[in-house]
């Protein structure tokens, strides 16, 4: 039957599913209906050439001397298709779908509706997982009286609930709206997205999108701290000491930040450099504040930062919320202090004293004069075991080092003894 695959074509083009899968249904379909016509006990098998574009359906038969029920067949004709047949055995006829009878192929359209409904759903499910952590858009439907936003797929429905909708996003019926996949979710209506423009990684997929060095790894973008409408803090890091990863995400004139703040309603992004030092990556998430210098307690996570008492608001931002992007970014609780609060209890001279001994350390390392490891203090540097733990780029991005002096102090803290 060669007509079946033409059929499955048709059907497979306009469900958008695969053809081979169409026959699969159909077959089984015709299988239900024989089933239902001549019993439960009726063996029925089908056959399939792809490549030939052969399908066939075959009906167990016992051969018998004279038949009394459709799963048997006489000698005469069972010879007709094997010339060793003979009494007893069972051989596989070829079954007519006219045989069927309206009843019979009413039920067999039934199924196969069912069956494509099944397999349509099954085939959009996967195509969604695929998508999950990805952005996609989809058209408002409607709001719900919970203001949950109703997204249509076409294929698909997607619900953006309140809890990840952002403040500053206002929603109109009709228009196109970007969003987060964070799970696709197969239920006996259909396919449901559930969706989010709160989730760090929205940011990061607008980042993909928008700049080809994310996507192509040669810029990574190491954390992503959010408070959704008020301000974003992005980490970004380059291996390659010839890309500036702050100026490639940030783009010509802010092209590339402008699209992604634009997507966001309009919300502060700040990209900063990532460090594996600490000290400098809290530095470099609090900037533009000026940081006066910082003492990290990195086993308990914990760290104290003096700033200058003019930078104390701007460090701690409108209600806490640039203070708490920094803890969120780095990982570690932040403790912001006025240069005019430090503790009392430590005499100006133990504290010149402290400072005095960190120089002297800094010095010894070849290179390094005390301007320098004064500038390394300010860094939150404290020790030659923890200028070690700074990469090339920490130690070029210090203002005043300068890219050669960096790699000769890299490479006198790196070389093995």
């Amino acid at each position: 039957m060669r007509e079946i695959f033409e059929i499955a074509n048709v059907i497979a083009k306009e469900h958008n599913i695969n053809s081979q899968a169409v026959i699969e249904s159909l077959a089984e379909a015709i299988k239900i209906s024989i089933a239902k016509k001549y019993g439960e006990d009726s063996v029925v098998k089908t056959s399939l050439d792809s490549q030939k574009q052969i399908f066939s359906i075959l009906i167990e038969r016992k051969i018998v001397d004279k038949p009394k029920n459709h799963n048997e067949i006489s000698l005469e004709e069972a010879k007709k298709i094997d010339p060793n047949a003979s009494i007893g055995d069972y051989i596989d006829v070829e079954f007519d779908p006219e045989e069927l009878g309206r009843i019979a192929v009413s039920t067999a359209k039934n199924v196969m509706s069912k069956m494509f409904k099944d397999l349509e759903k099954r085939v959009t499910y996967e195509d969604y997982t695929k998508k999950i952590g990805k952005i996609v858009s989809g058209e408002i439907w409607s709001v719900g009286v919970y203001n949950d936003c109703i997204v249509d797929f076409k294929n698909a429905i997607g619900i953006l609930p309140k809890k990840e909708q952002s403040p500053g996003d206002k929603y109109v019926v009709g228009e196109t709206i970007k969003a987060y996949v964070m799970d696709v979710l197969e239920e006996p209506k259909g396919v449901k997205l559930i969706l989010s423009r709160t989730h760090p990684g929205f940011v990061k997929e607008l980042f993909m999108k928008e700049v080809p060095e994310v996507r192509d790894g040669s810029v990574e973008i190491k954390a992503i701290a959010r408070e959704p409408s008020k301000r974003t803090k992005v980490a970004v890091y380059s291996k390659d000491s010839k890309i500036d990863p702050i100026g490639t995400c940030v783009g010509a004139k802010g092209t590339r930040i402008s699209a992604i703040v634009k997507e966001l309603g309009d919300e502060k992004v700040d990209v900063i450099r990532w460090s594996a030092n600490l000290s400098i990556y809290i530095k470099n998430a609090l900037a533009p504040s000026k940081v006066s210098y910082i003492e990290l307690f990195e086993d308990e996570k914990r760290a104290k930062v003096y700033v200058p008492d003019e930078e104390f608001s701007a460090a701690i931002g409108k209600m806490g919320v640039n203070a708490k992007l920094v803890a969120k970014l780095t990982g570690v609780n932040i403790d912001i202090i006025k240069e005019s609060e430090i503790d009392k209890s430590v005499s100006e001279e133990e504290h010149e004293k402290t400072i005095e001994e960190v120089i002297e350390d800094l010095i010894s390392v070849e290179s390094i004069t005390e301007n320098l490891a004064n500038k390394l203090y300010d860094n939150g540097i404290r020790s030659v075991e923890q200028l070690k733990t700074l990469t090339l780029d920490d130690l070029k991005n210090i203002k005043g080092i300068g890219e050669k002096r960096a790699q000769k102090i890299f490479e006198l803290l790196n070389q093995t003894t």
